[in-house]
């Protein structure tokens, strides 16, 4: 019982602050001390509740060796924002930032080492149509997340600083690693907590980005478009199997669920 009411306290937390950064509200956005742009909050806000909602959907189904996927997510995401931070810090919040991203890498880190051993539940295996779909997220997420690393200019659809691109670059390859994870193990009970997480970075991001649409500059419409169109598929994708389950047919084609 006090396991499940972590993973809800955490996943409640998390949601909490991407209600925060949508109303732009100072009790959450402190979390966050680099400047952002009203779309950048709306993309801060999206990826904390695709990180809440797998979290809460593993204390629901007590799918405790859900959590390795997540925590390597985690782990990865934080720890190139802290060795960025910290190397580039020139005021206290970014360093103060930097050592909280240290700790909290380290703290996946341990998490992942606990979970080692646990096994999966549900071990259905993950539809064909999902595992070529994380196939896909994954290879868009690394040259998404790389170009950001190396500050290419507009891969976003908004204004995005040298500095801030490589955050935004390691949340990127932190979801690409959740979606390796997520081919190399590809048993239901690790893919509902992708999907969950993938749905609800659609369902914050569509809004906004589809009423920027029309006014959106030149210069941005290719990635805006590029991004609009693996927000629709992904969320529709995402919304159809959480609804309909494994038990189709190209499920029950798949290769022998294996354990990680």
């Amino acid at each position: 019982m006090a396991l499940r009411a972590f993973f809800f306290a955490a996943g409640g937390i998390c949601a909490l602050l991407a209600l925060g950064f949508v109303l732009d509200r100072s009790w959450a956005t402190w979390v966050w001390p680099f400047y952002s742009y009203p779309l950048a909050r709306i993309f801060i806000a999206s990826v904390l509740l695709a990180v809440a909602a797998p979290i809460i959907l593993i204390g629901v189904h007590r799918e405790w060796a859900a959590l390795r996927g997540g925590a390597i997510n985690l782990a990865v995401t934080f720890a190139i924002m802290a060795v960025f931070s910290l190397a580039t810090a020139r005021a206290d919040p970014v360093r103060v930032f930097g050592l909280v991203a240290a700790g909290f890498a380290a703290f996946q880190l341990a998490l992942l080492a606990a979970a080692r051993q646990v096994p999966f539940k549900d071990l259905r295996p993950t539809p064909r149509p999902v595992r070529w779909a994380f196939a896909g997220f994954a290879a868009i997420l690394v040259a998404v997340g790389g170009a950001l690393l190396l500050g290419v200019p507009n891969v976003l659809p908004w204004t995005v600083t040298s500095g801030v691109s490589v955050l935004y670059g390691a949340v990127f390859l932190g979801a690409a690693a959740y979606f390796v994870y997520g081919l190399l193990v590809p048993v239901w009970g690790n893919a509902r907590g992708q999907l969950a997480g993938f749905l609800a970075y659609d369902l914050v991001l569509i809004g906004p980005f589809l009423s920027l649409f029309p006014k959106v500059p030149d210069r941005w419409r290719l990635s805006l478009t590029v991004y609009l169109l693996v927000v629709v598929a992904s969320g529709v994708l995402a919304a159809y199997y959480l609804a309909r389950g494994p038990q189709s047919a190209s499920a029950r084609r798949g290769a022998p669920a294996r354990q990680h």
